[in-house]
């Protein structure tokens, strides 16, 4: 197990792992998921504003004394695991690049750092821009 990989999204630490000198084989071989994870800031429930956005209501941070103005308690965590397949081994194995291990990923069901922090999103838990800031285009 490692505990730290500083990488984009799961996908991304295949390559980099590939970048500093593991054989592509050998990480064919043995590795068994890539687990990717960010923080994203939870909105304040006493001061959250919703506002109606491309047909849905979405919540943004406003501030009170509860949060110290600043619209946000806390942190949780987002997820994407990518679990290593037979179909991801051999992508490994031939040294594919992250694009084509990450949508075999997604063929198999994984779900992103998006995909997750965007449940969040849509639950009123965190807002459009925390999505943006943690996630970026991905």
């Amino acid at each position: 197990m490692l505990a730290t990989l500083h990488t984009n999204d799961a996908a991304s630490a295949v390559t980099r792992l590939t970048d500093m000198g593991v054989e592509p084989y050998l990480l064919a071989s043995s590795l068994l998921g890539v687990l990717a994870q960010r923080l994203v800031r939870q909105l304040c429930p006493a001061c959250k504003a919703p506002r109606e956005e491309e047909g849905r209501t979405l919540y943004h941070p406003v501030g009170c004394e509860k949060c110290g103005h600043s619209g946000y308690t806390g942190r949780r965590g987002v997820y994407e695991l990518l679990v290593v397949d037979d179909a991801i081994r051999t992508q490994i194995h031939d040294n594919a690049p992250d694009s084509e291990i990450l949508r075999a990923g997604r063929a198999n069901g994984m779900r992103t750092l998006r995909d997750d922090a965007e449940r969040w999103l849509a639950a009123g838990n965190t807002s459009p821009e925390e999505v943006m800031r943690v996630t970026g285009g991905h």
